[in-house]
């Protein structure tokens, strides 16, 4: 793929990066391994959010939670709205939505159960996307995934659910 990958888990409003790996162009998206962001603002979170019932979604995002910081609350419709897309899809995009000049594309990576557990994710300068690409970008995250996926249930011992990464 040549850009940089992350893989990143949800922990209540906010996204951690477990792991990243650089691409080696000189123009490039940095490590973000250990950093948090609020996920309703990274390409993962968006991913594992999705995958929230509505009153989950209420829960987490509950205004009582945010009445010392209420600019970091996101506005729900519109929230929803983005996560609907997402589900339909079965990825997310984000152009610009972390930091400009950045898009990345993530997928879920799943459990045996079809629990999504982490978001999968590669990250460019907006300068080197091409919208023209998605569907190959988002074809190569679906398999990867469920390289992990199968790694992960081969060292569990417990056999994938078929069809998850098509």
């Amino acid at each position: 793929m040549g850009e940089s990958a992350n893989l990143t888990i949800r922990a209540g409003d906010t996204a951690r990066f477990i792991a990243s790996v650089e691409c080696r162009q000189a123009l490039r998206v940095g490590s973000r391994e250990g950093m948090v962001f609020p996920a309703h603002r990274t390409t993962a979170g968006l991913v594992l959010l999705a995958e929230l019932g509505s009153a989950e979604l209420d829960e987490l995002y509950d205004e009582t939670r945010y009445t010392e910081r209420p600019d970091e609350r996101p506005d729900l419709p519109s929230l929803r709205t983005q996560l609907a897309k997402v589900r339909r899809a079965g990825f997310a995009l984000n152009d610009g939505l972390s930091e400009r000049g950045v898009v990345a594309v993530g997928v879920p990576v799943r459990d045996a159960d079809g629990t999504a557990l982490a978001g999968l994710s590669v990250s460019m300068p907006s300068v080197r996307y091409d919208r023209n690409q998605l569907p190959t970008l988002v074809a190569t995250l679906h398999r990867a995934a469920g390289g992990i996926e199968a790694s992960r249930d081969a060292d569990r011992g417990t056999t994938p659910q078929p069809g998850r990464h098509e």
